[in-house]
């Protein structure tokens, strides 16, 4: 399962190479959005993620599946330990993806836990939002043709 980069320059050459490998595995489908809920469904059934993108890093973690980073866009964010980083050549690439099947590396995976959290911000916020007492914020006040509306 293959979701299109962007259409700039560099993503129209991958787009290119996607979709030609796509016409030859009849098992190979590639898709310009899955939508938010198709494409974390796919992540809990694939084996990894292979990529760029900053769901391998926020979002792929919390499934305990592995995700290949392929380059420096990431360099700098949170990573959980499921996270593989590597050089975008065909040889960082396959080290980075036999890495990822080891047994090893598998085993390591049900111990992963997401640095950006497992969830349940809205219940949080919202748990915080009732301890407010909104009896004592203050009221703002208002100009309107120099007179002072409350």
């Amino acid at each position: 399962i293959f979701t299109l980069p962007n259409a700039d320059t560099d993503g129209r050459a991958l787009i290119n190479l996607v979709e030609k490998f796509v016409a030859q595995h009849l098992n190979a489908r590639a898709y310009t959005s899955l939508g938010q809920l198709r494409y974390l469904s796919c992540i809990a059934q694939v084996d990894g993620v292979v990529g760029n993108s900053s769901s391998g890093l926020a979002e792929v973690p919390s499934f305990k599946k592995g995700t290949i980073n392929i380059g420096d866009r990431q360099r700098g964010r949170l990573q959980a330990e499921s996270v593989i980083n590597c050089e975008p050549t065909r040889e960082s690439i396959a080290a980075a993806l036999a890495q990822l099947y080891s047994t090893e590396f598998k085993m390591r995976l049900h111990q992963v836990t997401n640095p950006y959290g497992e969830g349940g911000a809205s219940e949080a916020i919202i748990s915080a939002i009732k301890t407010v007492s909104f009896d004592k914020l203050l009221k703002k006040s208002f100009f309107d043709e120099g007179k002072v509306c409350v």
